[in-house]
């Protein structure tokens, strides 16, 4: 038997955000936010706002709340969304360089009343610039981005599911890396 519940849009808040990467040193770093006033350590994300979709929501939060231009990462995924023309998405299936693909959605009942209910959609992204640009925060937002060895910025991150979220990214990059790399030196054979 299958259960559903629906949820209308005064019901819930959407939210999208990216564990965003750069690669100029030898491992990847991966970018998270000390929260100022609360001392925690989260990756970026924000609210989705009206008319947006939730793919531009990761990228401008990311931006919005680190000061770094970025982009969507291509990432080999296995995802339940069927290729452009196929009509079932029933089962699970590589896609090789998915880019605009949310690699986990976090659910979160922030009090359990009405209108408490959060969808937290996760991307991966790179930066596209070696310069972070500085007053990007919204009014009110204290927080300061920091790029770290991805390994230990995992263990920096304050809430368990950061960690996984940002634990299946990294992943999920290096499986990705290493199959290019692979590729190009079977090539080169």
């Amino acid at each position: 038997m299958t259960s559903s519940m629906t949820l209308y849009c005064d019901e819930y808040h959407c939210s999208a955000g990216c564990v965003l990467f750069r690669f100029d040193t030898p491992t990847p770093q991966i970018c998270i936010l000390r929260n100022n006033r609360t001392s925690e350590h989260v990756l970026p994300k924000g609210h989705k706002d009206l008319g947006e979709s939730i793919e531009q929501a990761a990228l401008r939060e990311t931006y919005e709340e680190t000061g770094w231009p970025c982009e969507f990462l291509p990432t080999n995924i296995v995802t339940r969304a069927p290729p452009p023309g196929m009509s079932s998405g029933e089962m699970a299936r590589e896609a090789l360089g998915a880019t605009r693909e949310a690699i986990a959605v976090t659910l979160r009942n922030l009090d359990g009343k009405p209108g408490s209910v959060k969808f937290v959609f996760w991307y991966i992204a790179q930066i596209t610039s070696t310069k972070q640009h500085s007053n990007t925060q919204m009014a009110g937002e204290d927080l300061e981005a920091k790029f770290m060895d991805a390994e230990e910025a995992i263990r920096t991150l304050s809430r368990p599911g950061d960690r996984d979220v940002a634990k299946r990214a990294l992943d999920l990059v290096n499986r990705t890396r290493a199959a290019a790399a692979a590729k190009g030196s079977s090539s080169k054979s």
